[in-house]
């Protein structure tokens, strides 16, 4: 018997024509949003019969997912979403923070003017909600301009491995609000950034912005 409720919870089977993609783009996305909880357990039959599709292929998106950290196998034993603890949040924002600082170097250096446009004003996106202390805004606006530059940094193999972490990023920071030290010295940080940016200083960038990191990690426990 089909579990409705599991059915409701994957969502439709996505459009595409390889049948594979389809399966890993829908129990992903399950994932990333929560429908499908950290620590749950998940069965290969089940999703099969919730999507109406043979078990071959969700054993290849929750075999792809293993790989990516989003799912937990133990061979004859269980699978399951993988946790998100205190511990996990704190490595994701290390690893987002060192890539973001390659991320504006590289394109910073590599930027057309029209780019540097866009960079900027997404820069003074971060800088508006980070002077009313935001969280949540901050932290939207932040992925939003590390993404665009990791388009701009001219590097596909950095532009590869940064979108094939990013699943895994995104569940692990669903609803963390971390503010990044106080409004005064972040945005500080964000202003002389700002103005190395505009003149192609992509070392000083780097600086500023692993300035504003290190406060981050800083406050964070442990």
């Amino acid at each position: 018997m089909v579990d409705s409720h599991l059915r409701a919870r994957l969502g439709p089977l996505g459009q595409g024509a390889v049948l594979g993609d389809r399966v890993f783009e829908t129990i992903s996305d399950a994932i990333v949003s929560g429908r499908l909880a950290p620590g749950e357990r998940v069965s290969d039959k089940e999703i099969a019969e919730a999507l109406d599709i043979s078990r071959t292929p969700v054993r290849e998106a929750l075999q792809h997912l293993s790989w990516l950290g989003l799912v937990e196998v133990s061979p004859n034993r269980f699978t399951k979403v993988t946790a998100v603890s205190a511990e996990t949040i704190a490595h994701t924002l290390e690893y987002t923070g060192i890539q973001a600082g390659v991320a504006i170097q590289l394109a910073v250096r590599r930027m057309d003017d029209d780019a540097m446009l866009e960079a900027v004003s997404l820069l003074d996106r971060m800088i508006a909600a980070s002077d009313v202390d935001h969280a949540a805004d901050l932290m939207l606006s932040a992925r939003m301009f590390v993404g665009f530059l990791t388009r701009q940094s001219g590097n596909p193999l950095f532009v590869s491995g940064m979108y094939a972490a990013d699943l895994l990023v995104t569940r692990n920071l669903r609803g963390t609000d971390v503010m990044l030290g106080t409004a005064e010295s972040r945005g500080e940080c964000y202003r002389q950034m700002r103005a190395a940016m505009v003149s192609r200083d992509g070392d000083a960038a780097e600086q500023w912005f692993r300035h504003v990191h290190r406060e981050i990690m800083a406050l964070l426990p442990g």
